[in-house]
């Protein structure tokens, strides 16, 4: 059977080439060049259609490729955007870690107390973060009662411990007081805890008032906190000679939602 196709198959290439060759000798005769003319005038158009496809093909697929290319590179500016913003918020929050151990060491080395340095871990349920988790419990010696400041003042005291860590009631909860003195007039009063600003009720001083910037600073009277924590800053004064206390609004030193370190006063305790 395969001997019988292999001439057949033969045949019909050596009769194709010799179609093509007779063509192709054809064409070059003086006699067609007429019919070669005709052929290449009514094959203008679609040869000029043909390009033009081509050429808004290649002009869609360019254009296709620039988007394509454009889309990438968003992706890369914007990823590397993302990582910048990243690496700008870690430098951020060491430079204010490295601020608060500074403020640290350095009223642990002025306050003349034992203390302990402990990092927060947690902040109250409540949107006014008027609790915070330290990472010392009874386990470092640690307990109830015990006052708690930062490198820039007070902070509260310890409500509740545990082995390894304890909540910090701060003067941000209605139930904290703290007596203090003003720097400049020396008036002596007390500073009532809440979410917004502290309120401070002040003695009524014949011939003294309290003015706006003057430091609250703990007077120790009472026996709640040593004396010389700094508290705040007043902000308002409402005086009234008739009045038999004055009132203001402290602004209060610290910030709750922002603080990352707290110090222990270990060896005060509270009368």
């Amino acid at each position: 059977m395969y001997g019988r196709a292999r001439p057949r198959s033969t045949g019909r290439f050596l009769a194709l080439a010799a179609a093509m060759l007779a063509l192709a000798v054809l064409s070059q005769q003086s006699w067609a060049e007429g019919v070669r003319g005709s052929a290449k005038s009514a094959l203008a158009p679609l040869e000029a259609q043909m390009m033009s496809v081509a050429s808004a093909v290649e002009h869609a697929t360019a254009i296709f490729g620039d988007i394509a290319s454009l889309r990438a590179q968003s992706r890369r500016l914007n990823a590397e955007n993302q990582d910048l913003k990243r690496q700008v918020a870690e430098l951020n929050a060491a430079a204010l870690d490295n601020k608060e151990l500074r403020q640290a060491l350095d009223f642990q080395r002025a306050f003349g107390h034992k203390t302990a340095v402990a990092e927060v871990v947690g902040r109250g349920p409540d949107a006014f973060s008027r609790t915070l988790q330290i990472d010392r419990g009874t386990n470092d010696g640690v307990r109830a009662g015990m006052i708690v400041v930062s490198g820039a003042g007070l902070v509260g005291r310890v409500r509740e411990t545990g082995p390894h860590g304890a909540i910090v009631q701060t003067l941000a909860d209605p139930q904290s007081r703290a007596n203090v003195y003003l720097s400049g007039s020396g008036l002596q009063g007390t500073i009532i805890g809440g979410p917004a600003a502290l309120q401070l009720q002040l003695e009524h001083r014949l011939g003294a008032t309290a003015s706006k910037g003057e430091w609250a600073i703990t007077s120790g009277i009472g026996g709640g906190y040593p004396r010389g924590l700094v508290v705040g800053d007043v902000t308002s004064v409402i005086h009234s000679d008739a009045a038999t206390v004055d009132t203001a609004l402290v602004d209060w030193v610290n910030d709750p939602a922002a603080m990352s370190l707290v110090i222990v006063v270990m060896d005060f305790t509270p009368a």
